[in-house]
Order: C-alpha cells, then sequence, then structure tokens
C-alpha cells in the first residue's frame, strides 16, 4: 500500500445508464479503520433502492487526483458508526 488511497463512490442510479462516479476523495495511509470499512461495506444503501457503490485503490506516487466532495459527511458518518445504510444512521443529534 502506498502513502495515500482514494475512495470512489458511484451511484447506482434508478437504471443502468444513470451510474456515475459522485465522490472520489484521497485519504492518508493512517486512515486504516476507514479504508478497511469502505473495502467491508462495498456500498451505502438509500432509502429509495439505490446505492452509493464504493472502491479504494492506492494513490500512485505524486498521483494528481480530481476530488469530487459529494458523500464526505455521509462516509464518515457511516463509518464511524460502522453501518451501510442511511436509515441505519442514529438520527442527528444522537
Amino acid at each position: 500500500m502506498g502513502e495515500r488511497f482514494i475512495i470512489e463512490g458511484e451511484w447506482s442510479g434508478y437504471t443502468s445508464n444513470q451510474r456515475h462516479v459522485v465522490h472520489r476523495r484521497v485519504h492518508s495511509k493512517a486512515l486504516k479503520k476507514l479504508r478497511a470499512w469502505a473495502e467491508k461495506t462495498h456500498a451505502i444503501y438509500f432509502t429509495d433502492g439505490t446505492a452509493l457503490c464504493l472502491k479504494v485503490r492506492g494513490c500512485k506516487p505524486r498521483e494528481r487526483v480530481d476530488e469530487i466532495h459529494g458523500y464526505d459527511s455521509l462516509i464518515d458518518d457511516c463509518s464511524y458508526h460502522n453501518v451501510n445504510s442511511v436509515a441505519a444512521l442514529p438520527p442527528k443529534g444522537t
């Protein structure tokens, strides 16, 4: 593993032709727990039946990554609570 890793999220859409990348973020290798959670989880499921499919890969040395911060807080919250769906998150403020 390199010094950094990328979590990329692809929204599943309602049909297969709606799939597209909506999240891409670079993380330091120090966030081992986040990486392990993302590799184990594979997706975050929404109540409408769609999903944010997660892919994790190491960064190449000096690789430039165009980040897309579409779902930073959702991924962070799901990782923190160790869940894979929006419905499983505790209500805000608890």
